[in-house]
């Protein structure tokens, strides 16, 4: 299939989330993708292997990137983290979600991506810096409320030894914070890649 016509579908589908539309309607018989969704702060479109970059080597990036489908005119929302990540999960501008800069939390009446796959039969998760509210167990800003079923987040990425919120427990863990992170959505992977449900 045509990748203009593909970005299309996918726009449209994306478009009518914040209008509350379930994904049921656009449901056939085929197989449901998995959805692995890369969010990087800080990184330019040129700074990938599969993006001719010079000297940075992205192997498992350039290998999703030639055998999965590769959003190529995908802008950042704001020039800061949490308005960018509200704006990728409800297909909203920063306006729209009240997330205009740092520190804001996302409304616990936005509908996300993650809750729309969800009603449709996903298991969802998030690992890393959600940056859109607490990691406290009974906060309605945390991501079990944007629609996470599994999720381990923390402030930062880069911290040694960090304090991370697994699924509203805090948990010290020991290392690097990045490779605790990836090792945990890593587990998620292969916990869920030969599941009975698709995985956001």
């Amino acid at each position: 299939m045509n990748r203009r016509i593909i970005f299309a579908v996918i726009g449209i589908i994306l478009s009518l989330i914040p209008a509350g539309v379930s994904l049921t309607a656009f449901q056939s018989n085929a197989d449901k993708p998995n959805i692995i969704l890369v969010m990087a702060d800080d990184q330019g479109w040129g700074d990938t292997g599969y993006n001719g970059h010079p000297f940075v080597q992205t192997p498992a990036l350039d290998a999703m990137a030639k055998s999965g489908l590769v959003f190529d005119r995908f802008y950042a929302a704001a020039p800061v983290c949490s308005p960018t990540r509200a704006s990728v999960l409800t297909g909203r501008t920063p306006m729209r979600t009240k997330v205009t800069n740092h520190g804001r939390y996302m409304r616990p009446h936005e509908q996300t991506i993650a809750e729309t796959l969800k009603s449709a039969g996903y298991v969802t998760g998030i690992f890393g810096k959600f940056h859109l509210g607490s990691g406290q167990p009974d906060s309605p800003c945390n991501p079990a409320g944007a629609g996470f079923d599994e999720w381990v987040v923390g402030l930062n990425f880069f911290d040694n030894d960090p304090y991370l919120s697994r699924n509203g427990k805090v948990e010290h863990r020991e290392g690097k914070g990045s490779v605790i992170l990836m090792d945990d959505a890593l587990a998620f992977l292969k916990q869920h890649k030969d599941g009975d449900r698709p995985m956001f």
